[in-house]
């Protein structure tokens, strides 16, 4: 059997994304379920684990950034990559254009250039989805090869997902999400803060009417990914050092992202990257 390394990450992440039926490039928010309120710079629906502008930060946020949890080579377990931070490089977006690429829940991310960087590690890979022209933009990729590297499913699992979350009710949670923000607002004197605030209680508001809604159900839902990273391979550091990590055969990422809070616009990621070893 041939030998792997296996790393094991997740965090909460950040995507400022406009929702359905907002047109995918909608700056603000106008018909979903997500606004960039007063106050706030335009929505840029870019994937961020780590490190945010504290401009979109909102309160009563978890704490963003992706890390790895556990690293390991048959079943030995490697500490120097503990807490590594796991990132997106190249401004990564889920690629959809409503509906216009891919069905709803089967879009890639695009660019996937995956990067894991710690104390003497530097280790990242690129998605390559087309060989035959591995420049091509997304609109001229065939849709088949685009899912090939899209969402591979998109269901809600409620155990699973609460479980990374802590989230351990998601009507109640936006019940007490709009509570708290009833007693920041009967605080706050600032207009543009007072507004943004107004903004998240009215929407909340309509979770609280609705236990059926986006807004609480999504909370319970994931996408399921699973592709392999075959461009150019990038091994730095003395972290693994004498682990021969094979550059040349494909690497797996195997993930999920899931928990969309549409109040704070950030979700959970959790998953698995793979890296092939050569014999030693």
């Amino acid at each position: 059997m041939a030998r792997e390394l296996t790393i094991e990450y997740g965090g909460w992440f950040i995507a400022r994304l406009a929702t359905d039926p907002d047109p995918t490039d909608e700056p603000r928010g106008v018909s979903g379920s997500t606004f960039a309120l007063a106050g706030e710079p335009d929505l840029d629906r870019v994937i961020v684990l780590n490190d945010p502008s504290p401009a979109v930060l909102r309160s009563h946020m978890p704490p963003i950034g992706v890390s790895v949890r556990r690293a390991t080579v048959d079943g030995v377990e490697l500490p120097a990559l503990a807490d590594a931070k796991v990132d997106l490089l190249g401004n990564p977006v889920f690629e959809n254009r409503n509906f216009v690429l891919t069905f709803a829940g089967r879009e890639p991310i695009v660019p996937f250039h995956l990067q894991i960087t710690g104390p003497g590690l530097r280790l990242e890979r690129e998605m390559v989805m087309w060989a035959e022209r591995p420049d091509a933009g997304v609109h001229e990729i065939p849709r088949e090869q685009l899912e090939k590297f899209g969402g591979r499913t998109f269901r809600t699992d409620a155990e699973l997902v609460l479980r990374e979350t802590g989230i351990t009710d998601p009507y109640t949670s936006r019940v007490e999400r709009r509570d708290l923000l009833r007693a920041d607002l009967a605080a706050e004197t600032d207009p543009v803060r007072r507004a943004g605030i107004e903004k998240r209680i009215r929407e909340l508001e309509i979770a609280v009417a609705d236990p059926a809604d986006e807004r609480v159900v999504n909370l319970t839902a994931l996408e399921e990914f699973c592709f392999p990273l075959t461009g150019k391979a990038v091994l730095e550091g003395e972290a693994l050092d004498g682990w021969p990590v094979d550059h040349d055969e494909p690497w797996t990422a195997e993930f999920w992202m899931g928990g969309w809070d549409a109040d704070l616009m950030c979700a959970y990621l959790k998953g698995t990257l793979t890296v092939p070893l050569r014999d030693a």
